[in-house]
């Protein structure tokens, strides 16, 4: 892979006479650690021995017009990296990202990494969430052409990128989709799609030397191959949509709750259904996912060469208290649907939201339950508040694998308020205040931040986490979690410094989580684009 980077630089030095422009992005977040035995950050190298960690990834773009082609190069670093699983330090450095893409009017051709997805994701999607460690590009050629009007075709094949080397299963894929208007008020965007992923000699190995293990009746003759495909539409009727889309999945080996691999088919099940008008907007979605883990090779787990991406069904929280509990999408079997309501009887002063969702199991077991209710109001121009309440009920033991108490499910109940005083044009300030009550898990908050905003080149923010009312079950004695956060902006260059006491927890993102542990010391992060 190291030699395709002078490669590139000598085609952009060869075009470079050309009509063309350069452009990049830097970002940098170096973190130090400071030992904190009382919350639990303790006990990994980071805390005891090595003390700093530094990710950072370098863009460097060439675009051309007037030959219609561009050239991406991406160097990526990590010293003594915290982010791909955390308490395990990894260290590495090389080309994270490098494509060539011709275009046309009808065409787009790309050689090297890419990124993209068919229908929802379902089928598949390569994509990058830095805050999670992911980034699951595909190595391989990417096409795209519009034959005739309204239809575009996309296809495409590689193999996935596994940190700064590649996963050695191959994978192949296609996508077709239209846009139909039917009259004045109704379209259609039907799409099919399929993937095909064809397991290396060495994941085969490992599959038919783990079943070698088994008792003879669990025992199954595995496959290279396994096909996933699925069928999508939207249709807009005047205010409405609606989204629908099956996913199929041929049997392969793949692990289930218990850890063991099983021969299994799999197929998900996914529809929204909106509607929207000036005042009024409402939205029901609803899931149903069976067997459908969807990665490079089973060998692979949690975060590692997923090929897919099953969206979430329930509401995804900003809040710092309202978002510490999240349904993780499911691959094996969930039963999920929400609805969500928002009203605005004032424009642009009064706005009302509910939503409402639960995930099961095929036993109809309640795994996940959240009703949510805010109210959003500006009055004059000087002063904007939201406010509202949220109910949870989160099954610990099956999202996390762990309970501390006596508990069945975790019951927290989180008001929440927030007011912004703009002072005048440039100046504002932001009160945040939440409480969390609950007798599992932690036990119950309270959380309090102050915002000083200067636009655009500064804000200021500290804020208390405080854990007021402990379950012994889990910890001992009241904890504060202290945070200071400073953000300076200079043109296109953003520096936030902030001194961090992070309890451990789930973060989520999209639908897709992991577990943190907790966090004490110093977080540093330079974003530039030039």
């Amino acid at each position: 892979m190291r030699y395709w980077l002078p490669l590139l630089f000598c085609l952009c030095e060869h075009t470079a006479f050309a009509q063309g422009t350069f452009f990049g992005s830097l970002q940098v977040n170096p973190y130090f650690y400071v030992r904190d035995s009382s919350i639990g950050a303790a006990g990994t190298p980071h805390y005891d021995n090595l003390k700093s960690s530094t990710d950072g990834w370098l863009n460097l773009d060439y675009t051309n017009d007037k030959y219609l082609f561009d050239l991406r190069v991406r160097l990526d670093m990590f010293n003594s990296s915290n982010l791909h699983t955390p308490g395990v330090p990894y260290s590495a450095i090389g080309i994270g990202n490098f494509y060539i893409r011709k275009r046309g009017e009808k065409y787009k051709i790309t050689g090297g990494y890419f990124y993209d997805q068919f229908g929802s994701g379902i089928v598949f999607r390569a994509y990058e969430d830095r805050t999670l460690g992911i980034d699951n590009s595909i190595l391989g050629i990417h096409a795209e052409v519009e034959p005739i009007k309204q239809l575009k075709i996309k296809a495409f094949t590689g193999v996935h990128k596994n940190r700064l080397d590649l996963f050695k299963p191959v994978i192949l894929g296609m996508n077709l989709e239209s846009n139909l208007t039917l009259g004045e008020k109704v379209r259609l965007i039907p799409g099919a799609s399929i993937v095909n992923r064809v397991l290396d000699q060495s994941s085969m190995d490992f599959v038919v030397s783990t079943i070698e293990t088994y008792e003879p009746e669990d025992r199954f003759v595995p496959k290279y191959n396994v096909y996933v495909f699925g069928v999508y539409n939207t249709l807009t009727i005047g205010d409405f949509s609606w989204y629908v889309e099956g996913v199929g999945k041929t049997s392969e080996a793949i692990v289930n709750a218990g850890g063991t691999l099983i021969n299994e088919a799999g197929n998900v099940i996914y529809t929204t259904l909106n509607y929207s008008r000036s005042k009024f907007g409402a939205a029901l979605q609803f899931k149903r996912t069976e067997n459908f883990p969807f990665r490079t090779s089973p060998k692979e787990a949690l975060l590692d060469g997923i090929v897919n991406f099953i969206p979430p069904v329930t509401r995804q929280n900003s809040l710092r208290l309202p978002a510490r509990y999240n349904a993780a999408v499911q691959e094996l079997e969930e039963l999920a649907y929400s609805a969500d309501i928002n009203y605005s009887p004032i424009a642009k002063k009064l706005t009302l939201n509910f939503s409402y969702a639960e995930v099961r199991d095929f036993n109809k077991e309640l795994k996940f339950r959240e009703a949510f209710g805010n109210v959003e109001l500006k009055f004059k121009k000087e002063w904007k508040a939201n406010g509202g309440l949220q109910f949870v009920q989160y099954d610990q033991l099956f999202y996390e694998g762990e309970v501390y108490g006596d508990y069945e499910l975790v019951n927290a109940i989180t008001p929440f308020a927030e007011f912004t005083w703009k002072v005048n044009r440039k100046h504002s300030l932001t009160f945040d205040a939440q409480a969390q009550f609950s007798d599992e898990d932690f036990g119950s908050w309270l959380f309090g931040q102050v915002e000083y905003s200067i636009a655009p080149w500064l804000s200021i923010a500290v804020s208390d986490m405080y854990n007021y009312q402990p379950n012994p079950e889990r910890i001992p004695e009241k904890v504060h979690y202290y945070n200071f956060f400073t953000s300076f902006t200079y043109d296109s260059h953003v520096l936030t410094l902030a001194y961090v006491r992070q309890v451990a927890g789930i973060v989520c993102t999209g639908g897709v989580c992991r577990y943190e542990p907790a966090f004490s010391g110093v977080k540093l992060t330079l974003n530039s684009s030039f």
